[in-house]
Order: C-alpha cells, then structure tokens, then sequence
C-alpha cells in the first residue's frame, strides 16, 4: 500500500447563523475584502445584504464583484483581478456556489501575484493550458468562502476551474495556498435552493466522490469520507430535492458535500471529469453536474468491462453503499449494480437526459475527445482503465 495525504488547512464553521461570524473571520486576514458573487441571487435572497452588513459591523471595506457567471471564465478572473488590485483589496471573499468559489480563488491567485512579478492572465498559472505554467505561491491573497450550495466541496479544496472561451479548454487547476482559510457552511442559506440546483448541486457531490473510489491508487484516507458521503446523499438528496424545507435533509447534504471535498482534496476523479470539462468547455450553458449525469452511466460500464478485479471491487462499494448488495465483492454483477442503482437514483432526480437534450451536437465530438486528453490528462491517467481516443469518442456517442 502507498498513498498520500495532504491535510487541508480550511476551518470550517458548519451551522445555522454562521453567517454572522463573516466579519470577524475575515478581519483576521485584511481589512479591505474583495466580495465576489453571481450575478443577482445573493442580492434577491438578502444574503448580500447581511454579508454586507457582518462586514461593516468589523469596520471592514468592501468591493462587490458580480459578474461571475457558471463556468466562470478567464475574462471574468481577469477582470476582476484587475478590479482588486485596483481598489487594494488584500483578502477575497466567495458567497455562492461552485463558481464564485472557483473564481475567487483564481481571482486571489492573479491578485496576489501581479504585485509581484506575476502575470495578469489567469490561464498564465494553469499547468494544464502550458507546461511552463507560472507558479501558485503563498503570495495568493487570503480566502474565505461562504457556500450557497451543496455541490462541489470546493469550500475545502484548493482546486479551482475556469474556462478558456477562445479555446474551449476548461482545465482543473491548484494548490495548497488556494485552501480557503475559513469556510461558514449555513444552512439558512442551503434552505433557499429551488429542486432542480439541489439536484444537480448533490448529483456532483456524489460523481466526486464515487469517483474518488474507484480512481488509481491506494485510497485508505479518501474512502471513508468517499463511502459515507454516498450514502448520505441516497437517503438525503431525495429528501431534499422533494422538500426543500427540510432543514435535516440540507444539513446533511451539506454534511456529504464537505465530506466530498475532503475526499477529493486526497483521491483524483476520473474519465467522467475528465470528458465533461470538454462538454461545458464547449457548451458553457451545459451545467456542469448535468453533463457528469449524462456521461455517468456509459463511463461506468466502460470501466467496469474492462477493469480489473480491483475496479471491480470498488464499483462494488457503491452498489453496497446504495443499499443494492449487503457485501462487497470483485463480481462483475454486483458492480453492474451501482449502475442500476445510479440509473434509477438520475431518474429519480429527473437527471437522466442525454447530451443531445442538452444542446450538445454531434458535430462536436471529435473538438471534445481532443479537449479531453489536451486539458484533463491527469484524471484521465487516474481512470481504473486508461483509455484511447477511440474509446472516449464511443463514450461521447453512447452519451448523446
């Protein structure tokens, strides 16, 4: 067994209120915060407001940045670094889901950087996008994020993802110093998602961290958090997804989300990223979770015809945290159970769209099978069966 374990460095205050807590948490890092947000929810549920509020109560300054829209891009990090600077920020703050999370943490990369000697252009820092990528240090400016979804557990990861409109390329990038320094998880917030961001929001919580599971590697450290998150979001995303009010069934959504991002920090995801990063890097209106849902259940008979005892073993882990077998196994029938169970589970969420439906068109299969291998090499070597570009192109097919 060899394997390791990068502990994150985020606190984490998890509970109803804590918004409250954003001031003094941030006054400990700056004392001029840049604010990023989407474009209006924030605004439309009062949460900016308050936010705004917890912060002038420290005697903290503010710059509100709101145009982040999903998938952020690199114009929108660009343009908002350049706003920071500007206005001589010195620690970032994130309200709302994955990407303004995303973009924050790219935005405090550019921020605290160009001051000294580095470059002004996001895609200048992805290792991805260049092989003589500029280096992610300590001079990234603090981060605080405060999460409006249970999603992408990038509350307490140090990943980020932007996409290159000129390119189509929407690499994962990071490192230790884009670890939020505090994370404020309030379900008071979590309550105001409507059914279909819940779905799609706990739907990538669980391709995270099942993922995480059967990727490459010895995963002593991951699994358990990957293995009681699944189970968490079967019994809770229904729940949460049919009654948003239930304030147990978003805690502990939020409770599997943060378990995904503590899995994710230590095990990799795999060729269902890999292939989806080139589906929205095209298609930016395709939210991403609904693209993971469309390439889930081809992917996942891809790997488990091919795969190894192990592979077969872990998709096995699955199937026995839904509830679909009582032991796990290295037969190839009970891993094809976590394939039922997850083709049932989309049904159930109104998840089960092909690409096609999504706006994807044939005609681009061929710029994504080359965007797959070109920007997520790295997921694709942590896939339990490595494939080649035919293979991805029959995926893509499958998928339509």
């Amino acid at each position: 067994m060899e394997f390791l374990h990068s502990l994150p460095k985020s606190k984490v205050l998890f509970g109803d209120g804590k918004l409250k807590q954003l001031g003094s948490e941030a006054a400990n890092y700056g004392s001029n915060v840049f604010l990023v947000t989407g474009k209006s929810s924030m605004e439309k549920l009062g949460f900016l407001d308050k936010t705004k509020k917890y912060l002038n109560r420290e005697g903290l300054s503010y710059t509100h940045f709101n145009e982040v829209t999903p998938n952020p891009t690199t114009e929108t990090v660009n343009k908002g670094a350049q706003l920071a600077l500007g206005e001589g920020c010195d620690v970032v703050v994130a309200l709302g889901g994955g990407s303004a999370m995303d973009a924050a943490k790219a935005i405090a990369v550019v921020a605290g950087h160009k001051p000294n000697g580095g470059s002004e252009d996001i895609w200048d820092y992805i290792s991805a996008a260049q092989d003589d990528s500029e280096p992610i240090t300590e001079e990234t400016l603090p981060i605080i994020t405060v999460t409006s979804t249970s999603g992408t557990g990038s509350h307490v990861t140090p990943y980020a993802v932007i996409t290159n409109p000129d390119t189509g390329g929407k690499p994962g990038f990071g490192g230790p110093p884009m670890f939020p320094e505090v994370s404020i998880v309030d379900p008071e917030i979590l309550l105001e998602m409507p059914p279909k961001l819940t779905a799609l929001t706990g739907f990538d919580v669980y391709s995270h961290v099942s993922e995480n599971i059967v990727s490459k590697g010895d995963h002593p450290t991951a699994d358990p958090y990957a293995k009681e998150a699944i189970k968490l979001v079967s019994e809770y995303l229904p729940i949460a997804y049919n009654n948003g009010d239930d304030l147990e069934a978003r805690e502990m959504m939020a409770v599997a989300d943060t378990y995904a991002g503590l899995s994710n920090t230590i095990a990799s995801t795999g060729l269902r990223h890999a292939m989806e990063h080139a589906v929205s890097g095209h298609y930016p209106e395709v939210s991403h979770a609904q693209g993971l849902a469309s390439l889930a259940i081809p992917i996942m008979e891809y790997n488990i015809e091919h795969g190894d005892k192990k592979t077969l073993e872990r998709y096995s882990k699955i199937a026995k945290q839904f509830g679909e077998i009582d032991k796990v196994t290295s037969q190839k029938e009970d891993a094809l159970k976590s394939v039922t169970a997850l083709n049932d589970f989309l049904g159930k969420l109104e998840l089960d769209k092909g690409l096609r439906e999504l706006g994807v068109e044939d005609s681009s299969i061929e710029s994504m099978v080359e965007g797959t291998f070109e920007y997520m090499k790295g997921d694709i070597e942590h896939n339990p069966v490595i494939p080649d570009r035919q293979d991805v192109k029959e995926i893509f097919k499958q998928a339509m």
